[in-house]
């Protein structure tokens, strides 16, 4: 069961879908960075400077960005090793709860990064390598990742109780048959 299809909800896919490439290019572009860097240092002998804080700033780039987008593709790990041999109902019922959880981490981790990048702005913070990265830049992945993710789970807890809901009516129809 699916929610239906709301212009927010259109909307808040259709900025998880690019947040899933740009996270996937992050990926890339650390990759050929890493790559670079490896030919510049040791087959040139010449120092670097830029390439290892331009590759980490990437991969935490895709691992904010590209956690809506997974979430929507259901591609986070699920361990149920446990949880396969529960009712349907109860399973439905745990799904619910943790995603909720899930919900909230996400909500406090997008009100923690909120407070940490206004100090990074409000302080002029920069990072002490010699490249000096305004930190403003990295440190908005962390709010704009899990705000989006929130959003995903909110529309997930929606298709979930709807599931649920839909579970419930062939029990209802029995029971009154």
């Amino acid at each position: 069961m699916s929610v239906p299809q709301s212009f927010l909800v259109r909307v808040i896919h259709g900025v998880t879908m690019v947040y899933g490439y740009v996270s996937g290019l992050a990926i890339l572009a650390a990759t050929l960075i890493i790559v670079e860097q490896v030919l510049v240092r040791y087959v040139f002998n010449a120092p670097t400077i830029w390439q290892v804080e331009t590759a980490v700033y990437l991969l935490i780039a895709a691992t904010f960005l590209g956690a809506p987008y997974g979430l929507k593709q259901n591609a986070h790990i699920n361990i149920d090793i446990l949880v396969i041999w529960l009712p349907e109902r109860v399973r439905s019922r745990l799904d619910i709860a943790t995603a909720f959880l899930a919900f909230l981490f996400c909500l406090f981790l997008s009100w923690r990064g909120c407070v940490m990048w206004w100090e990074a702005f409000e302080g002029g913070w920069k990072s002490s390598s010699l490249f000096a990265v305004p930190l403003v830049y990295p440190y908005a992945l962390l709010p704009l990742g899990m705000i989006l993710t929130s959003f995903q789970y909110v529309i997930r807890l929606m298709d979930l109780t709807g599931a649920l809901r839909a579970q419930r009516q062939p029990f209802k129809e029995k029971m009154h048959s």
